[in-house]
């Protein structure tokens, strides 16, 4: 058994191991790259996330067609029809704001997640050296148990019965004459 869950943790210290690797050697060809851009990130994301963006975002929403209509109260003045398709690219214009908002908060959560990863990538990497090296000593400690032998080892075979050939009386153990006839029973 011990052979069995070592050898599990020898595979499974191994894998992680080397995904660690991997991931870090991919995640070092890009990292400068990504972390040259986290302040403009973490501006974008200030300005998407302040009361002043809030405000904006609710006035365009305000003036947009499709909360109170305002294009259709102004289509039927003609000196007006010139102002109604701009209002009605009010509301694209919110979407755009609220893309360009949902857009930061992605950028900015992957750039922090990016900034520890290489951290954890490295415990990830002593973890499945850890769980590789115990592996081993579990399947050394299963081996060295299996070339012992079983703890308890069986009973000794008895001693050989001696029966004589003369007379054909069993002797005790030990014995070096027939008690009966006094013929030797060593026969070597």
């Amino acid at each position: 058994m011990g052979s069995t869950g070592g050898g599990f943790l020898i595979g499974f210290g191994a894998c992680i191991l080397l995904v660690g690797l991997g991931a870090n050697m991919i995640l070092g060809q890009y990292y400068g790259q990504v972390m040259a851009w986290k302040d403009e990130v973490q501006q974008i994301y200030s300005i998407t996330h302040s009361s002043y963006y809030e405000a904006a975002l609710n006035s365009l929403d305000a003036l947009s067609p499709g909360a109170n209509m305002v294009a259709d109260r102004i289509e039927p003045i003609p000196f007006l029809n010139q102002y109604a398709p701009p209002l009605r690219l009010v509301g694209n214009a919110a979407s755009t704001m609220r893309q360009v908002r949902q857009a930061s908060e992605n950028a900015y959560y992957a750039i922090n997640a990016i900034e520890f990863a290489p951290q954890y990538l490295m415990y990830a990497m002593i973890f499945g050296i850890v769980l590789a090296g115990s592996g081993s000593i579990l399947a050394v400690r299963a081996r060295a148990r299996a070339g012992k032998g079983p703890a308890h080892p069986p009973n000794p075979p008895p001693p050989p019965v001696r029966v004589c050939l003369k007379c054909g009386y069993v002797a005790s153990p030990g014995q070096r004459f027939c008690s009966n006839c006094g013929f030797s029973l060593n026969l070597s």
